[in-house]
């Protein structure tokens, strides 16, 4: 993740602030400058962070800027702000990179077009796109090429990426394909044997939505969730709905987990306040990085997820109270959001989290590679509970969670039976487990005659007794 600043006025700066807004969210972190409040949107992801200044001030400008800024996008305009702006930048930051606009015909400064630290965009037709394609950590749509709505894309693997060291053959491409690798200046077209290195270039075709998950998938580095969903961690309780046994349950889980992983910040949303002394208590926990509201609007959790999901959420956390409502389940499923479901059980005791295996998973891959973040994160074990009456395990999908293991120097323990039902063994484990599960539509259905299914999500959802965490994927 880097750290950018956009330099921004004018109806070209708008159009790449929206694609960015739209897309790219979480990618990096953004300042953005401005003298056009204008520019500021109505829900602003908590990557972003918006000054409402005259950038051609000095003072304020440089005050703003700082070394771990790695790139510098200008967009204005005014010819002369522009060229102001990039003087006042150079001043003290000699080697930043600075992107700068410039409309076609336009004389420039023979300093900037000699910089080479400078890359000077032209053609205001085509601009906006073309910045998005400058921005680190996105990936580079073909322009002019196809449909242009994504459907071919460059994905740079980095290290740490869980493509990494990886056998294409090994990886299930679901409605996209890898064709090739560009490396050191050559393209390798893909093989089921070759083997993807950090630093490749990947050119991938397929459908666009499914290549923005893909491109996700590649660049979430190990030890970085709730990054790629978001940068934030949200808990919900209703004080009339739980009990104040319940309530701080699922607060203190919350804050376990946001201490234990990469989460910028913890918002503690409360419903139906009630009970002052418990009020009290829970607003003491506030602090830089734990925010607490207090809903005096009567919003209900549905309302309320809706309205704070439009920040870009990184996971939710809510006790089984709420989790119980097919509703609820519903809205948490539209959200595409990861999703903590506590338990009596405190996830502090937890040393091992688990998953329980199935053949539709091949087309799931998502869900690997969030379980070894948060394990490695949080130090946990990881445990593969692959049940199959007949005997036929799932061989493919171990290899590839063997894989990970390897790379990320990570072990794993498989359990392969025959006889013993998941669900049997997640209810009498004795020792608590984090339980991850794909967070599937069938989740969010009634659960009339489900225990009579035999799908493992519809039924292990139910119980309680351990901490779940629901992985949203595409269907």
């Amino acid at each position: 993740m880097k750290k950018i600043v956009l330099i921004a006025d004018g109806i070209v700066a708008k159009k790449f602030l929206d694609t960015v807004l739209e897309k790219y969210f979480s990618n990096n972190l953004y300042i953005i400058i401005s003298k056009d409040e204008s520019l500021i949107p109505a829900q602003i992801p908590g990557t972003f962070n918006f000054q409402i200044f005259d950038p051609t001030s000095a003072y304020r400008l440089l005050n703003t800027l700082d070394r771990d800024i790695s790139d510098v996008f200008i967009i204005m305009e005014d010819p002369f702000e522009r060229e102001t702006v990039y003087e006042i930048i150079k001043s003290r930051y000699k080697d930043i990179r600075i992107v700068l606009s410039a409309y076609e015909d336009e004389i420039v400064s023979p300093k900037i077009f000699e910089d080479e630290k400078v890359v000077l965009m032209e053609e205001a037709s085509i601009i906006a796109g073309r910045l998005v394609a400058r921005l680190p950590n996105v990936p580079l749509i073909p322009q002019g090429f196809g449909l242009e709505l994504g459907e071919v894309m460059e994905i740079g693997v980095p290290f740490g990426s869980v493509f990494a060291y990886r056998h294409i053959g090994s990886i299930q491409q679901k409605n996209y394909k890898i064709v090739g690798i560009y490396r050191h200046q050559e393209f390798i077209l893909s093989t089921y044997s070759t083997v993807i290195q950090p630093t490749d270039v990947l050119l991938v075709a397929g459908e666009p939505k499914v290549l923005d998950n893909v491109y996700r998938q590649i660049k979430s580095d190990i030890g970085q969730f709730p990054a790629p969903f978001g940068r934030d961690i949200y808990v919900y309780v209703d004080i009339i709905l739980q009990s104040e046994k319940s309530v701080m349950r699922d607060i203190e889980q919350a804050l376990y987990f946001h201490k234990h992983t990469k989460s910028d910040k913890l918002y503690i949303r409360v419903l139906n306040p009630a009970n002052f002394d418990l009020l009290e208590k829970i607003k003491s926990l506030a602090q830089s990085d734990v925010n607490v509201t207090l809903d005096y609007n009567r919003l209900d959790f549905i309302a309320k997820l809706k309205k704070d999901s439009e920040k870009k959420i990184g996971l939710v956390v809510i006790g089984k109270e709420i989790f119980s409502s097919r509703y609820c389940r519903k809205a948490l499923f539209e959200i595409a959001t990861p999703v903590l479901k506590t338990s009596w059980r405190n996830i502090k005791d937890v040393k091992e989290s688990m998953v329980v295996l199935n053949e539709e998973m091949n087309e799931e891959e998502n869900i690997s590679s969030v379980i070894f973040d948060i394990a490695i994160q949080m130090d946990l074990g990881v445990a593969l509970y692959d049940f199959d009456p007949d005997g036929y395990h799932q061989v493919q999908i171990i290899q590839d969670y063997e894989n990970l293991s390897r790379i990320f120097d990570k072990k794993i323990n498989i359990n392969r039976t025959n006889s013993k039902n998941p669900i049997l063994f997640l209810k009498e484990s004795k020792q608590p487990l984090l339980q991850f599960l794909p967070f599937e539509a069938c989740i969010t259905r009634t659960r009339f005659f489900w225990f009579l299914s035999t799908k493992v999500e519809k039924i292990s959802f139910m119980l309680d007794n351990n901490p779940q965490i629901f992985i949203p994927i595409m269907e």
